[in-house]
């Protein structure tokens, strides 16, 4: 079947930049999943880390985690935002590695655990000043927890694990001296939960010596290397390249408008549609010549305002541009970085940002080893 849009995954990349990560530390490495695996479809992602003998995943929400189950994935799933009351049961039924925030997430999961005769196993986030979620770290909240945790009959506090803002390195050792503190204010209550984490892909790099039991690796599987790494003796492969195709090519006077834009133009132009737009993922915010893609090798700038569906690019200097040329949007002569330069966003956003609509072609020495569509799943086909 002919792809109108779709996005390249090099599972080359993709497995290298996993044994990468696990070359950088003897922690455990847990493979972050969320927003469909950054765009790659977590799913296949995955089963292909599987294959390079990952079995540690996490994921935002639980409904995530369910996709991964209903998959077949058994191995660990961690939940890193807690799940709503109408969802620990299932996710407990699931076991589910939950987090728990506050001392509601505890006593929830107790009750839902309880109800199906089993445990919950949770890890117990801390707020080390990132101030997004978890338990305060001071002697007080070590009482809290203290005192509850022996009375919750069906939970299981595996671990602790937070966040840094990777902002200075001033502030992250500040949230590593608070992690350290609050550590050994529970031990000295008779907590000691033995998983400990606070590194993500940056401090992966950037804190060797802090990586603690685990470490959450989601960006750099990507191919979204750290910044500041460069002087690194490692490689960061890009995994993704999003493609389109060419629906039509025409030629607009001077003084037309094109699209939804209401700026006419200033001299005739020679425009390509193409067959994506904000709804497959690429951003409106490169409309009007900040984004530009790759067609025969060459760059044509974005004309006028993205829609949802198609866009429309200047394609003057591609004189043999023709309907059904390879339109390259991001990849492939288009980096992570500079794309996320013209967006105005970062490398993370960019991926994350690309729907389901895109049909996934996952590719292995540069050969298509399957193929999904989330939109048709019995279109999902493994190639031969």
């Amino acid at each position: 079947m002919p792809l109108r849009t779709w996005i390249e995954i090099d599972t080359d990349a993709l497995t290298e930049n996993y044994r990468t990560a696990c070359a950088l530390t003897q922690a455990k490495v847990t493979c972050v999943l969320k927003s469909n695996a950054y765009g790659h479809g977590a799913v296949a992602v995955a089963r292909l880390l599987r294959e390079a003998g990952c079995r540690s995943f996490a994921v935002s929400c639980v409904r995530e985690a369910l996709e991964l189950r209903a998959a077949g994935i058994r191995d660990e799933i961690l939940v890193m935002t807690p799940a709503d009351p109408d969802e620990v049961r299932e996710a407990a039924a699931n076991d589910l590695l939950l987090t728990a925030a506050c001392a509601e997430d505890l006593t929830a999961a107790d009750a839902a655990a309880s109800a199906l005769g089993r445990m919950a196993h949770l890890m117990i986030k801390l707020d080390t000043g990132f101030h997004r979620l978890g338990f305060p770290c001071t002697p007080e909240a070590a009482d809290s927890l203290a005192a509850l945790l022996p009375a919750l009959t069906h939970v299981s506090a595996d671990g602790l694990y937070s966040h840094l803002g990777l902002v200075t390195q001033e502030r992250d050792e500040r949230q590593y001296a608070l992690f350290i503190r609050m550590r050994d204010l529970l031990a000295e209550r008779g907590i000691r939960p033995a998983d400990l984490s606070l590194c993500d892909s940056i401090g992966l790099v950037r804190y060797p010596d802090r990586h603690l039991s685990r470490c959450r690796v989601g960006a750099f599987l990507y191919g979204v290397r750290p910044s500041r790494s460069e002087h690194l003796p490692f490689r960061c492969a890009e995994t993704l390249t999003f493609r389109s195709r060419v629906l039509q090519v025409r030629d607009v006077d001077a003084g037309e408008t094109v699209g939804y834009d209401e700026t006419p133009l200033e001299k005739p132009l020679r425009i390509a549609t193409v067959g994506a737009g904000y709804g497959d993922g690429y951003p409106r915010r490169l409309s009007n010549g900040i984004g530009k893609v790759l067609i025969r090798g060459r760059r044509a700038p974005v004309v006028g305002l993205v829609c949802m569906d198609q866009m429309m690019v200047d394609v003057s200097g591609i004189p043999d541009c023709t309907p059904g040329d390879t339109v390259t949007l991001l990849g492939g002569g288009i980096s992570f970085g500079e794309f996320a330069d013209w967006a105005g966003s970062n490398r993370n956003e960019c991926l994350a940002a690309l729907s389901r609509r895109p049909v996934r072609v996952y590719l292995r020495g540069g050969r298509p080893i399957r193929i999904q569509d989330d939109l048709i799943p019995r279109m999902e086909d493994t190639v031969q």
